[in-house]
């Protein structure tokens, strides 16, 4: 191993253009919890910053004050693992959360020797969200 040691990931920016609606969606359906924000100021005004987390998944929602255009680029998906998908699924279900079609996938050559299992739905500005379950 090199000389470098990481501790693992430590948040994952998302960029929003309603930061309210995104911080209400991942609390009420995902059940994160705020536990940071701030504003930053910049010449075309203020940056609203909002760390939200459940278990070690944190994001860090960032809006600009001006519209951010979102589109598929270098990182596709935000993957959250979980322990009974099936379960996961049909708390979402209940709560407004529609599946992408023909997204649910199982493979045992991913993470063998059980393999994982996922599925993906949209967040409030279209990102991809991954659930995922090492079987």
């Amino acid at each position: 191993m090199g000389e470098i040691k990481l501790d693992g990931l430590a948040h994952i920016g998302l960029y929003v253009n309603n930061i309210e609606r995104t911080l209400e969606f991942y609390m009420e359906k995902l059940d994160f919890e705020l536990i940071h924000e701030a504003v930053n100021e910049i010449p075309e005004g203020e940056v609203l910053v909002k760390f939200i987390q459940n278990g070690s998944c944190m994001l860090e929602l960032v809006q600009f004050p001006y519209t951010i255009k979102r589109e598929d680029g270098w990182f596709d998906h935000i993957s959250i693992a979980v322990h009974d998908l099936d379960k996961v699924m049909e708390h979402l279900r209940q709560k407004g959360i529609i599946f992408e079609e023909g997204s649910y996938t199982e493979a045992l050559n991913v993470f063998p020797p059980k393999g994982s299992r996922w599925v993906f739905f949209r967040g409030p500005d279209g990102e991809h969200i991954e659930l995922n379950e090492r079987m």
